[in-house]
């Protein structure tokens, strides 16, 4: 006669295969994660929006991970072996502090900085009339030798004349400025980079009229070496307004409201993610055709775990994963915060500094960082 089994047991029980269930599911949706970004976006976009998944996918992995292990179960297996796999994506989100050594003063360093202003706080989002004075004091403190400015503007009349204030407070003589909308002939929305160093050589990528989205590279002769500096602004998903009222409010309770504002931000990253992808390509071949040492600035508009991340860092360095303390998040609108702003190198260089400055003056960060050529000292 079979003695029935406590209902507790039996519930624990039913509650572990659960678990399991939803841990191997997780693990398989990470490893799926893991290797969208070897996929362009243009011939399977659903890849794209899970990009974004990646951050709290891995953790909830992790927990799998340490809860398995403490029960001393053979199913931490699931967790552990996606996260192995792809342990390279972790470093792209978190640079663990103590692991960061300082690199010895070169006279051969220098500055660069890539910083998208949200054009100077034109529109007063901040509801501060001095967010513009205090980008240039930034800038000054700052003193960098080459600046990339994305989401730049300029205006002929004098309250926003940025060009030659730029210029002359940063004692940058040498610049690159591309307008990509140009309204009454004085108003110019845009690209810029300003540097110490001569410019020899100048050139435009994926450039669309009417459009802010778009690359450009200088070539600069930096001690007698000439070095091609990109400048980019990939493509955004530009939602719309009410895409981040339903992210504040998705209204979960509200099926068809949630249905129908999930949609519409699914439209548009799609929108965005196909665009962004062929801007990629072509960076990405124009990258590999240069001769020259490189370095390329810019707010990709995506997380390191996409497409567009992982196709232009392919033969270049990341600063961050250099010299990158915590948290790399550069973006801090209402949209998820992630990093999406980066100066990427050759080989050719090595990076001593790596900061972010944490001034609330634009809803991105300025990236900082000091290189040298590793053969100078």
């Amino acid at each position: 006669m079979e003695v029935d089994k406590p209902i507790v047991t039996k519930k624990k029980s039913n509650l572990i295969r659960l678990l399991i269930v939803i841990n191997i599911g997780l693990a398989f949706f990470l490893m799926c994660v893991q290797l969208s970004c070897k996929i362009s976006p243009e011939s399977f976009w659903i890849f794209e929006p899970l990009s974004y998944t990646y951050p709290f996918i891995a953790i909830i992995n992790v927990l799998f991970l340490i809860f398995w292990l403490i029960r001393r179960s053979k199913y931490a297996f699931f967790s552990l072996a996606v996260i192995i796999i792809g342990y390279d994506k972790l470093a792209l989100m978190y640079q663990p502090p103590l692991f960061v050594m300082e690199s010895p003063v070169s006279k051969n360093q220098f500055k660069v900085m890539s910083y998208n202003v949200r054009l100077f706080d034109l529109y007063n989002w901040s509801g501060n009339q001095k967010t513009r004075s205090q980008i240039f004091d930034l800038l000054v403190k700052e003193s960098p030798q080459v600046v990339c400015f994305q989401e730049y503007y300029h205006s002929d009349d004098k309250d926003f004349s940025n060009n030659d204030t730029i210029s002359e407070l940063l004692k940058l003589k040498y610049r690159q400025i591309e307008y990509g909308l140009t309204l009454h002939k004085k108003y110019h929305w845009g690209l810029a980079t300003f540097s110490n160093y001569p410019i020899i050589n100048k050139g435009l990528l994926f450039f669309t009229p009417g459009s802010t989205n778009f690359g450009m590279y200088c070539d600069v002769l930096y001690n007698n070496d000439t070095i091609r500096v990109y400048n980019v602004h990939l493509q955004s998903n530009h939602l719309k307004k009410k895409d981040y009222v339903f992210i504040d409010n998705p209204q979960i309770s509200d099926q068809e409201k949630f249905v129908e504002g999930s949609l519409s931000i699914l439209k548009q990253i799609k929108r965005g993610a196909s665009i962004r992808s062929a801007q990629v390509d072509e960076l990405s071949a124009s990258i590999e055709n240069c001769r020259y040492p490189i370095i390329v600035c810019g707010d990709f508009n995506d997380p390191p775990f996409s497409y567009a991340y992982s196709t232009i860092s392919r033969h270049l360095d990341d600063s961050y994963l250099e010299k990158g303390k915590g948290f790399g998040i550069s973006y801090k609108g209402s949209f998820i915060p992630y990093r999406i702003d980066y100066i990427l190198h050759s080989d050719y260089f090595e990076c001593l500094k790596y900061s972010m400055v944490r001034k609330k003056l634009s809803d991105h960060y300025p990236i900082v960082v000091t290189i040298k050529p590793k053969n100078k000292h």
